[in-house]
């Protein structure tokens, strides 16, 4: 359960060009007012009975209030250093396309009213501003008791001066920094070598994408 309210949280942090866009903060106000509105945003969405109009806003709400290009870059850390500009193109395309995927993969059936979020604190650094969040599922499973969940959103000023999360933890758990754990032991297990890595990676898009294909036309 708490690996299905990663995704659901996921989706907010919405992960193109590899450029890393300059952080700069956002006023408390704003990075309140953004946090309700896309939050509100996305429990309303997750409670759209049609499967294709979820998704398809979903897909939306993760290309333009995440930004793609400084999470994807931050991801391949190191090893973007060592990438040909072709090897960067494709997995910039890949990387989209498997975030895009992942929520893709669980029933996000969540009906209006079931989740609660709350703010606890917004607090500005120099180049970026947090938002501790308490999401609250209490009503998702009947029945049965689930803790409150801590969340923690990093926003800066992205693309055009919007406003874009950048990072996400869960129970003080970054989830960027998860994932570049998780390619950093996908390019180690392919001895290192980036085409290899790539394939593998395609491979993974490609199944993804398959199975929801499958599940959208039963």
């Amino acid at each position: 359960m708490r690996k299905l309210f990663r995704i659901i949280c996921f989706c907010l942090l919405g992960l193109a060009k590899l450029a890393v866009a300059d952080e700069v903060a956002v006023s408390s106000t704003d990075a309140r007012d953004w946090t309700n509105s896309k939050g509100k945003e996305l429990l309303q969405t997750l409670a759209e009975p049609d499967l294709i109009v979820k998704y398809s806003k979903l897909d939306k709400m993760m290309t333009e209030y995440v930004n793609l290009d400084y999470v994807a870059k931050f991801v391949i850390g190191k090893y973007g250093k060592i990438m040909t500009p072709e090897q960067k193109e494709r997995y910039r395309g890949l990387f989209q396309r498997y975030v895009l995927s992942l929520y893709k993969q669980f029933n996000l059936n969540i009906e209006e009213g079931s989740i609660k979020f709350s703010i606890d604190s917004v607090t500005e650094h120099p180049r970026f501003t947090t938002v501790q969040c308490t999401v609250d599922p209490g009503d998702v499973l009947k029945n049965i008791k689930i803790e409150k969940i801590p969340v923690k959103f990093k926003l800066i000023r992205g693309v055009s001066d919007t406003i874009q999360a950048v990072d996400l933890e869960i129970s003080e758990v970054s989830m960027v920094i998860e994932y570049r754990k998780r390619f950093y032991q996908m390019i180690k297990e392919e001895e290192e070598d980036i085409n290899w890595f790539l394939d593998r990676f395609d491979d993974k898009v490609r199944a993804n994408e398959k199975a929801f294909l499958q599940k959208a036309e039963i």
